[in-house]
């Protein structure tokens, strides 16, 4: 027999909000704060003389490394969410195996080889990086879109077509709420992904706080590649307790339809 859990406590909610909200605010002043930046890095490097880039901020950087970043997973998102859908429903199941062997062959190049590739048709700057990251990224979701929805039980499919529903009724309402932590699984790799990888764009001026990085890397300063790695892994870990917080909300709500669905199937 399956148990289901029960609603989590008020104080449990909390405990799961505040390294959230400290770790954001923690950030806020960093990238902000440019003395703040160089007490840290002063205390940490002492034979470093600077500090910070010579030409933008690091809160112009992590704006850009941010917006490359959610453009990329949003795009991997929709369009894998989307072929990932076309491709379990029975129409297009028999594409399923194809496309997967496709993406997975995608995968086989990395990140700085589709730029490079990239870079002679779409010019300098944020585009071919933009391209690399969503077809670097688009797997994730895509693989865990097909395993999500392939995974759903009978019992809701059942249910909803002995109620009447319509596909997108019975897509929406008895089938996505059983796959969508799996989804948000495929989109949080793809979050991540895309967050580490998009420094790579400062290579073809796809700006982001792989600026700051490679300038360190360059100059031989520790204290410059330190700071852009701080701010991306604070990002990535923002980011972790998003989908968390996403993901468990999300699974509850899958395990009453399940169950609702099996209470259903037992009245017939």
């Amino acid at each position: 027999m399956r148990l289901y859990k029960r609603s989590a406590s008020p104080n449990h909610v909390i405990r799961r909000w505040i390294p959230l909200i400290l770790i954001t605010a923690g950030l806020v002043l960093y990238i902000t704060s440019s003395a703040l930046q160089t007490t840290i890095l002063s205390f940490l490097f002492p034979g470093e003389t600077q500090f910070t880039h010579s030409r933008k901020t690091i809160l112009q950087m992590t704006g850009a490394h941010i917006t490359l970043t959610i453009a990329a997973t949003v795009l991997s998102s929709v369009f894998g969410i989307f072929i990932g859908i076309l491709v379990t429903r029975k129409a297009g199941r028999e594409f399923q195996q194809l496309v997967l062997k496709l993406n997975a062959f995608i995968q086989t190049f990395p990140p700085s080889a589709v730029i490079i590739l990239a870079f002679p048709v779409l010019g300098f700057g944020w585009k071919p990086a933009l391209l690399a990251l969503f077809l670097y990224s688009l797997f994730p979701v895509l693989g865990n879109t097909v395993v999500g929805f392939n995974s759903v039980s009978p019992a809701a499919i059942d249910a909803a077509k002995g109620m009447g529903m319509t596909w997108f009724q019975q897509l929406h309402i008895a089938e996505l709420p059983q796959a969508f932590p799996m989804i948000i699984t495929g989109i949080r790799h793809s979050y991540i992904l895309n967050l580490g990888t998009a420094a790579i764009a400062a290579v073809i001026g796809g700006e982001g706080l792989g600026t700051i990085i490679i300038s360190g890397l360059t100059l031989r300063n520790s204290a410059l590649v330190l700071s852009g790695t701080i701010v991306i892994s604070m990002l990535a870990f923002i980011g972790e307790q998003l989908f968390a917080l996403l993901s468990w909300k999300q699974t509850s709500h899958g395990d009453r339809t399940e169950k609702q669905a099996n209470m259903s199937k037992k009245e017939k």
